[in-house]
């Protein structure tokens, strides 16, 4: 019997430690999906118009690596969608050189009433950012995310409009002003309205996120938060030679936009912003730890299991034996002292369902040996403070007692301490072996 235990205990090690070595290249990764919303756009800088944020919002798949319990950094492909509005001043008058029909060159002058544009671009952005993220409570954590982004802008789409658009031709050499021939496309047009395309330019962004981290499941965690996305580029194609609409030297029919953003003469500046609320859902890829710890348990359930049915003829055999049953046999406390209680998520001071069904058994055979005191240690690897590492033991201490008392153990048989990280099981390095060292011992004391 002894050799069994002895063989599946050796299994046990065995497997756990593949896993372990089989996590270590994953453990620390995470797959997160997002959408966010706020005023998204083109900000623009004119002297003779203004342009307004309108709202947008993205989408966006990303992977972060957590190079330690505090630090990463994460990639992704974020799809935008942004949109604006830009009216010129009433008044102003935009001018280019053209030639007419007659091979004559001429001062193409644009003077627009209550012109606007509505716009609206997808882009596409790749992010490259440090992650910051600091332990709040075992279930919640305050992040901060910084670094850049390249956006590639798709074609900016203009909804143009005008309650007058006033188009003449000015002729230098003979100093004549020509506005009222519409067959060479001299004249008023009123109620005017068209649609265009503009290309846009590559842009490099500086970026920034904040917000809580909510534990939902052992794997997945739901991010909130606010963003801010700003352009260091302008996104705009220069195009100072054109005017918002085209010169029709066939007549006031068929007048074309051009837009304002490639106007160098109306629009100065043309920087991205966006900025608004954030919502992520992080996946973790680390193995699942319950696997190894699933096996365990069910291995010593079993064993436990054989030893109950050897007692029960030896106490038909010695039935005046009435202390035999204070006595703890050697496989109870293997079960009880030999493996330690795996603690393996940092900062974790909860019970987990693997861990429950391994404190259920051993609650049974406390009860059946109420002669039996138990001291229960709680330790930690070497990350965080000294001192936070002892709190963090003795909640885990605490956690296993609270859970016995529930199971009907009495409190005054629990002696509860915590050496935090000063005894590690293993050692601390390499960083895979850290999770072993998140533990809480039990040790028996008999009654003298």
């Amino acid at each position: 019997m002894r050799f069994n235990l002895k063989l599946q205990a050796m299994k046990i090690k065995a497997t756990i430690a593949i896993l372990t070595l089989f996590s270590v290249t994953i453990k620390a990764q995470e797959i997160n999906f997002k959408i966010n919303g706020g005023p998204s756009g083109i900000l623009y800088d004119s002297n003779i118009g203004d342009g307004k944020l309108k709202f947008g919002g993205g989408i966006g798949v990303g992977y972060t690596y957590f190079f330690s319990n505090h630090w990463g950094i994460s990639t992704g492909v974020d799809v935008t969608y942004n949109q604006n509005s830009f009216e010129l001043d009433n008044g102003t008058t935009i001018s280019t050189y053209e030639v007419d029909d007659q091979t004559s060159a001429f001062e193409y002058q644009v003077t627009p009433t209550n012109y606007k544009e509505e716009q609206h671009f997808i882009g596409f952005a790749i992010p490259l950012m440090m992650q910051y993220r600091t332990s709040i409570a075992s279930q919640t954590q305050l992040y901060f995310g910084f670094g850049g982004k390249i956006m590639f802008p798709g074609k900016q789409t203009v909804k143009a409009s005008a309650s007058e658009l006033q188009l003449s031709g000015y002729y230098p050499d003979v100093n004549l002003l020509v506005d009222d021939l519409p067959s060479h496309g001299f004249g008023k047009v009123t109620n005017w309205q068209d649609k265009t395309t503009v290309s846009l330019d590559p842009a490099f962004m500086l970026s920034f996120e904040t917000g809580l981290t909510f534990k939902l499941a052992e794997k997945t965690k739901l991010y909130t938060g606010l963003y801010v996305d700003y352009g260091l580029t302008d996104l705009a194609k220069e195009t100072p030679n054109t005017n918002i609409v085209a010169y029709n030297p066939n007549g006031l029919d068929n007048i074309q936009a051009n837009g304002t953003i490639g106007n160098s003469r109306i629009v100065q500046e043309s920087r991205y912003l966006s900025a608004g609320v954030q919502l992520k859902l992080g996946f973790s890829l680390a193995k699942d730890k319950s696997e190894p710890v699933k096996a365990k348990e069910e291995t010593f359930t079993q064993t436990e299991t054989a030893p109950v049915q050897k007692e029960i003829p030896v106490q038909q055999k010695v039935v005046e034996a009435v202390p035999a049953k204070k006595e703890l046999t050697s496989e109870e406390r293997n079960y009880i002292e030999k493996q330690p209680l795996a603690f393996q998520e940092v900062g974790n001071t909860s019970v987990t369902p693997e861990l429950a069904t391994r404190l259920d058994e051993i609650a049974k055979i406390l009860k059946s040996n109420k002669d039996t005191d138990l001291n229960i240690t709680g330790y930690t690897c070497d990350i965080g403070t000294e001192k936070r590492n002892l709190e963090i033991g003795m909640k885990r201490a605490q956690a296993v007692s609270d859970y016995l008392q529930n199971k009907g153990i009495e409190s005054n048989r629990m002696h509860l301490f915590s050496k935090g990280e000063s005894e590690p099981l293993v050692p601390n390095t390499p960083a895979e072996n850290k999770p072993q060292n998140r533990r809480v011992s039990l040790t028996l004391i008999d009654a003298k």
